[in-house]
């Protein structure tokens, strides 16, 4: 029951294998995304591409807020905690997704020890949006099209166009570039949470507070609040409660337990703090969302696993 997860693959959404494991490339179109659905902030070791064709966005990369529209490039860096929610029904966007140690040589050069190890490292990031770039734009759209096409030799295509596309983004679009010991200190950051997301993710129904789960994260209190806001992007009590509500609504639309009942089930102490957050998140009573059958309007965030489990 992850809510948050750090991923190595993306399934439904984004959250799927490669479909060819010997070739580390991946890009799909992705235009079923209704006005208010969102997908959970989590984060991946691939480096990935939003290629927005049509409709707008709001996302939040690395805790940078930005609204992406047609024409826009978003990158989603190396183990970049990111979320995106739709602001319209006619949102499409294609999706680029690269495993960066697919275009390592077999012996290390120059060029692999210069940028593609740091970039795999996240030592080296990009800007996450990327407008009016038309060289940016048009070779994203030029490997689109020869991935698409499926034509011998596309493989070359592609692989060559990421290899451009490397060298237009570091001479126009580098975010940060991060020493050996800022790297250490990130990646040391994210691996101690782990333990601590994937704790909430599997243990929400019971009482939850900071203080044990930085004592799990072995930091002291302030720091467990300040960096658990700076990768989840929310406080502790707003991400435990919001695990419950998207856990209450499935029991709502899959169970006949009573409100009550499921508030309790979910973890919550009081049924009208629940139905309070439940209304405030949903726009409805528990007991009005069951009748009306509202579709969630947030995405699971798990490989071909129902919603929170």
């Amino acid at each position: 029951m992850v809510y948050y997860m750090k991923m190595k693959t993306d399934t439904p959404y984004c959250f799927r294998k490669m479909p060819d494991t010997h070739f580390g490339v991946d890009i799909f179109l992705k235009s079923d995304l209704y006005c208010g659905t969102a997908l959970r902030r989590h984060w991946h070791e691939h480096l990935q591409f939003y290629y927005f064709i049509s409709g707008s966005a709001f996302l939040d990369c690395g805790n940078r807020t930005f609204t992406a529209v047609q024409g826009d490039v978003v990158i989603i860096n190396s183990c970049e905690p990111h979320f995106m929610e739709s602001l319209s029904d006619d949102l499409s966007f294609y999706i680029v997704r690269i495993d960066l140690p697919f275009l390592f040589s077999s012996q290390a050069d120059l060029c692999q020890t210069k940028f593609l190890v740091p970039l795999s490292q996240n030592r080296i990031t990009f800007c996450n949006l990327i407008r009016g770039d038309i060289r940016v734009s048009d070779c994203i759209s030029g490997m689109i099209t020869e991935f698409m096409s499926g034509v011998l030799g596309y493989e070359l295509a592609v692989k060559s166009g990421i290899y451009r596309l490397i060298v237009l983004l570091l001479r126009g679009h580098i975010g940060k570039i991060l020493s050996g010991r800022d790297f250490t200190c990130r990646q040391e950051s994210l691996k101690r949470f782990d333990r601590v997301l994937d704790h909430i993710g599997s243990h929400y129904e019971e009482r939850i507070t900071a203080g044990t789960m930085a004592q799990m994260a072995h930091v002291t209190l302030c720091y467990f609040c300040r960096v658990f806001r700076q990768i989840t992007g929310r406080t502790m009590t707003e991400y435990v409660n919001a695990i419950r509500l998207e856990k209450s609504a499935e029991y709502l639309e899959q169970s006949a337990l009573s409100v009550t009942e499921i508030a309790l089930r979910c973890g919550f102490d009081s049924v009208n703090y629940y139905s309070r957050l439940f209304r405030r998140t949903y726009h409805s009573s528990p007991s009005a969302f069951r009748k009306s059958g509202t579709p969630r309007t947030t995405l699971t965030a798990a490989t071909g696993q129902p919603a929170l489990s």
